[in-house]
């Protein structure tokens, strides 16, 4: 058989590799691409993914054509050309497609490899026919056949690649060097097929030069240099945006994670101190108890709230009261073990849980460094703010087993920690879930009892030492509850004061007393001064000052009458803040005077500078001034101070006419007691005033 032989241009060889290869690893791209789009946008990707990958095999083989040196120069049908080069793009869009979705089995995969080659196949052999010469071209049958092998082979592989580094469906590409490798792969696929079914043609002696209608190989070559720029271009516009896009569909999944991050951290964390909330708390002691029951081993739950933390927010407003919250929980955190949970847990509220096999000796340790943590004032903003803390314990598990028991029998400790007089740590004990069911109890029935105003008032009168008279009365509150009885004052201060529920008692106070002594004004009476005591938390208040001038305006009750009584421990509590409340009431016309007076801090040189008008010298000194001297002393000592500072005496209950006669001794000017008068209701102090004010004349 006559033929002809050629040699082939290295250069244009590896040319037409690397076209196959960029052609390749376009197709990868853009596979992915079309598996994670939707509606248009993945048509619109399978037919560009197409065009370059169909494109850019065309051009390898012509490329590869033009590669082979022959003595003569042949001329190419355009029609069959172009028909070469849509069976390439058609077969590219098969593979792609087959790879769009679902999973890629064993008999997909064979059929679509068969097609797919047999697309190779067919751009291949009609680029050959385009060719055109005078006698037809012939092939060997066993080459030929290797061919198509090689390019259903090369078919099945680069579906295969093409679907494994694209199964995932979050829109991340495989790694570059994993797709440069499977375009390297599918590229020696491709051009092995063309170069062995090159191989494979036998190329007859004769030639017919090109003619009007055929394209000559310069021409030829030009239109494939274009499109294999074309096919660069696109297959760099290509990367530059599936990069873009693959950047942005990180930045948003990054954003994305933030943002879970953040509602994580919004749901579990509180947003204030940046600790574990009460959701995240109780999720740890659930893994805390499955820990320890394995372990079987131990920890506690401590229950931690701030002494009179509602007096500092009341008083010097919420930014305050964040900024102690913050402060607070600092010190907590250096207070406690990495090993430790903290959490806050409501407003001032927080609870902690220690590491699984903490001994009791520990705890005791911890409890202790939390309470003394306290210890030094926090600044806040300009102000100095002391706050001590009540600490309840529960132990797992011997005073539970879950963390509702826990957590309940920390909070009744905590409870006991604050009767037993605050700044102090309780471990719990049987019997202390019924102080805090008292507690609650307490709180509830003391909302109702202020919604049905059933709270009252008694009145004990104020007596002048020396000549007898009635010079006022103080007004004491009373509660009688139809489920708890009788309840005392010194039951019932604490919870409204911790509650919050003290401000509206107080200002209801106020009101009633001063409304009470007008109405016994308009009975005939005296006008009576009035005596009132405030709590640290009313004078801590910022609009105190505004209740008062209210009070006194509605009910037209002259300020000099009436008497504000408040202890040494709440004027020290924010001294400054209370030296300009004070300062403010005096200007209104209010008298002033420290209740309980040696109780408290006694702490004279802050006292001295307050505008106050009277000392009350408490029940308990003036009990012992006649059988126990040291008793005596210290009520003398109060006396001599309280005329130093030209300020009246006031001595509380004087029960024996020998009392009478030790505080008439010492020139004090009042006193109240049994001596005179228990405290009464308003009608039964009304005829009490009425039968003194018969006997005075």
């Amino acid at each position: 058989m006559n033929e002809m032989h050629g040699s082939y241009d290295l250069a244009l060889v590896v040319l037409s590799y690397g076209i196959a290869a960029i052609a390749s690893l376009t197709a990868l791209d853009l596979a992915g691409r079309i598996r994670v789009s939707e509606g248009v946008a993945t048509h619109v990707w399978l037919a560009g993914g197409a065009f370059a990958m169909g494109t850019g095999i065309w051009a390898m083989h012509f490329i590869g054509m033009l590669a082979l040196n022959m003595p003569v120069s042949f001329g190419y049908d355009m029609s069959l050309t172009f028909v070469s080069l849509t069976a390439a793009i058609l077969a590219s869009a098969l593979a792609l497609s087959i790879v769009q979705s679902g999973a890629l089995a064993m008999r997909r995969l064979a059929f679509g490899g068969i097609v797919m080659g047999t697309g190779v196949c067919l751009m291949h052999y009609v680029g050959m026919e385009a060719m055109q010469t005078q006698e037809a071209l012939t092939y060997r049958p066993l080459l030929f056949a290797i061919s198509v092998l090689i390019a259903v082979s090369a078919s099945v592989v680069a579906l295969w690649l093409a679907f494994r580094l694209n199964s995932g469906m979050t829109g991340r590409r495989s790694p570059f060097w994993q797709r440069g490798i499977a375009a390297l792969v599918m590229a020696s696929g491709i051009t092995g097929m063309h170069y062995t079914g090159m191989a494979a043609a036998i190329y007859p002696p004769g030639v017919m030069h090109e003619t009007s209608g055929g394209v000559s190989p310069d021409h030829l070559a030009v239109m494939v240099a274009l499109v294999s720029t074309c096919i660069m271009l696109a297959a760099l516009m290509m990367s530059i945006y599936d990069a873009h896009l693959s950047s942005r569909t990180a930045r948003l999944a990054d954003s994305l994670q933030r943002a879970n991050r953040e509602l994580k951290d919004m749901v579990y964390r509180d947003q204030l101190t940046q600790l574990p909330n009460r959701l995240l708390f109780e999720e740890r002691l659930d893994g805390q108890l499955v820990q320890a029951a394995g372990e079987r081993s131990g920890f506690a739950v401590f229950f931690v709230d701030l002494d009179r933390f509602k007096t500092v927010n009341d008083s010097l407003g919420h930014h305050a009261g964040d900024e102690l919250i913050k402060q607070a929980a600092s010190r907590l955190q250096a207070a406690v073990r990495e090993t430790d949970t903290v959490a806050r847990v409501g407003g001032d509220e927080f609870m902690v849980i220690t590491g699984t096999g903490t001994h009791r000796e520990v705890i005791t340790t911890l409890a202790e460094r939390i309470v003394s943590s306290f210890g030094k004032p926090f600044q806040i903003d300009n102000t100095i703010v002391r706050v001590s803390s009540s600490v309840g314990i529960s132990l797992y598990p011997e005073h539970g087993r879950d963390k509702h028991e826990l957590m309940i029998h920390a909070d009744a400790a905590m409870y006991c920690a604050k009767d037993m007089g605050r700044n102090n740590f309780q471990f719990f004990e049987q019997g202390m879930s019924s102080v805090a069911e008292r507690r609650a109890l307490l709180e509830s029935r003391l909302r109702l009892a202020i919604d049905n105003d059933t709270l009252m008032l008694a009145y004990q009168p104020k007596v002048n030492v020396v000549t007898g008279r009635i010079t006022g009365v103080e007004a004491l509150l009373r509660w009688h509850d139809a489920e708890l009885g009788v309840v005392s004052p010194d039951e019932l201060i604490p919870v409204a004061e911790d509650t919050g529920l003290i401000l509206p008692i107080g200002e209801w106070v106020l009101r009633t007393a001063c409304r009470q002594s007008k109405a016994w004004y308009r009975e005939g009476h005296d006008l009576l001064p009035m005596a009132v005591n405030l709590s640290a938390i009313q004078l801590n208040n910022r609009n105190f000052v505004t209740v008062v001038r209210n009070v006194l305006g509605e009910t037209h009750f002259p300020p000099h009458y009436l008497e504000l009584e408040l202890t040494e421990s709440a004027i020290m509590q924010n001294p400054d803040h209370a030296l300009l409340i004070l300062r403010e009431l005096r200007e209104l016309g209010v008298v002033l005077s420290i209740d309980d007076f040696g109780t408290g801090y006694s702490n004279l040189s802050q006292l001295k500078r307050f505008p106050i008008n009277r000392l009350k010298i408490d029940r308990s000194f003036m009990a012992g001034v006649v059988s126990n001297n040291q008793d005596a002393a210290i009520v003398k000592a109060v006396v001599a101070l309280a005329h130093s500072l030209n300020l009246e005496i006031i001595a509380e209950g004087i029960e024996t006419e020998e009392q009478l006669a030790f505080i008439r001794q010492l020139q004090g000017h009042q006193y109240q007691g049994y001596l005179c008068s228990k405290a009464l209701p308003a009608k039964e102090l009304s005829a009490f005033l009425s039968t003194r004010e018969a006997l005075e004349t």
